[in-house]
């Protein structure tokens, strides 16, 4: 990692209140997860090194958001050249587009097998196109090769899933992993193993658009996730109800075999979006717990600690109680409670305390569209 054993990075926070964006120096020492950070515009110290346990290097590159006592910080650079040459090489963005034809069977497979080859997840959401949104995402894909009335129907087809990558050379790996076994693959990429696996199936290699080149990412990435084109997906709010894959889970890179494990045991997901919450908001979110529960104060700061990832889900047979059945699939809050009585839940299998137990799911079932909406539509 980078010499003296400190990454340092040009980090941004928007003060609401203000209504501006302040300009900080933030610093990371990987010896004692600490952080610094230094306000360029009062030439002042805003933080002092500080120990965050629940941060850890893979949370520090340019693109990401930290959270630092409940403030989310947007790293938009390196701040010299030492983590750049550091980081740059390994940590860049790569992006895939999911088509409905692919993702309700494939979705944990994909998603486990690039974290099993170091490209991770970043940020994802369901998006449903309309005529309107389609067109104008295709519209910068003429020079592409790309069969622009086929890839439209296809979008249009159902809903897809968008997901922002960060690894090391992640835009050619996933390009060589579309043209897997065809004619068009001129690559010098060679697929691991279980890349090959994957992408053998044509289902799975058609299901998938993706960024051909390096220059093309950062538009499609801003398309999806910085412009306003009302192509998020609407949560169905009848007979569904809200999970939430925490963020220990995903930098565990757990986050696929979750995935896989509710799509297949007759759940669907209607709905889906990544986000970083603000500890203000994971306070709110968890509030019905506080005096409660003596794990609140380690549960908010659990879930504000990194990206989680809020799911709609759906029983696949329309007749069930969607939140009763998936509230049993969740299993017991404590995971030592749920691997004696209930070994085959989620909590038993990904668990290890009542807050790192992996999964949030709604308590009450009036409650389910409460918690929809909060996290679907309240937090913008």
């Amino acid at each position: 990692m980078a010499q003296n054993g400190r990454l340092s990075f040009i980090a941004e926070w928007f003060h609401v209140e203000a209504g501006i964006t302040r300009s900080y120096l933030l610093t990371y020492y990987l010896s004692d997860n600490a952080v610094e950070l230094y306000d360029q515009r009062s030439k002042k110290t805003f933080l002092r090194r500080t120990k965050i346990p629940e941060l850890s290097p893979r949370d520090f590159f340019v693109g990401s958001k930290v959270n630092v006592f409940g403030r989310s910080f947007d790293i938009v650079d390196y701040a010299d050249e030492i983590s750049r040459n550091t980081l740059a090489k390994y940590r860049k963005r790569g992006f895939v587009l999911l088509k409905s034809s692919m993702w309700p069977k494939y979705l944990g497979e994909f998603v486990t097998t690039l974290i099993d080859n170091k490209i991770n997840i970043n940020n994802g959401q369901m998006v449903q196109f309309t005529p309107t949104s389609v067109t104008q995402f295709l519209a910068s894909k003429q020079d592409e090769d790309v069969q622009t009335s086929v890839l439209m129907n296809e979008l249009l087809a159902g809903p897809a899933i968008s997901l922002e990558l960060i690894g090391d050379n992640v835009v050619e790996i996933i390009y060589a992993c579309s043209k897997y076994n065809t004619e068009k693959a001129s690559t010098t990429i060679v697929l691991s193993p279980s890349l090959q696996h994957l992408f053998d199936r044509e289902d799975v290699r058609y299901g998938i658009y993706c960024s051909e080149r390096e220059e093309n990412v950062g538009k499609d990435l801003k398309f999806f996730f910085e412009e306003r084109h009302n192509i998020i997906k609407d949560c169905q709010f009848k007979n569904t109800t809200l999970a939430i894959i925490k963020p220990h889970i995903i930098k565990d890179g757990l986050l696929g075999q979750i995935l896989k494990e509710i799509l297949s045991s007759g759940f669907k997901i209607t709905a889906m979006r990544m986000l970083l919450m603000a500890r203000v908001n994971c306070e709110e979110f968890y509030e019905v717990y506080r005096g409660v529960l003596p794990e609140f104060i380690p549960m908010v700061a659990q879930l504000a600690s990194g990206v989680c990832m809020c799911l709609e889900v759906a029983c696949e047979d329309p007749e069930k109680n969607s939140h009763q059945e998936f509230r049993n699939f969740c299993g017991p809050m404590d995971p030592e409670i749920a691997k004696l009585l209930r070994p085959h839940t989620l909590r038993s299998k990904f668990g290890s305390s009542k807050v790192l137990n992996g999964i949030h799911c709604t308590d009450l079932s009036d409650d389910t569209n409460l918690e929809l909406q909060y996290m679907f539509k309240i937090l913008e």
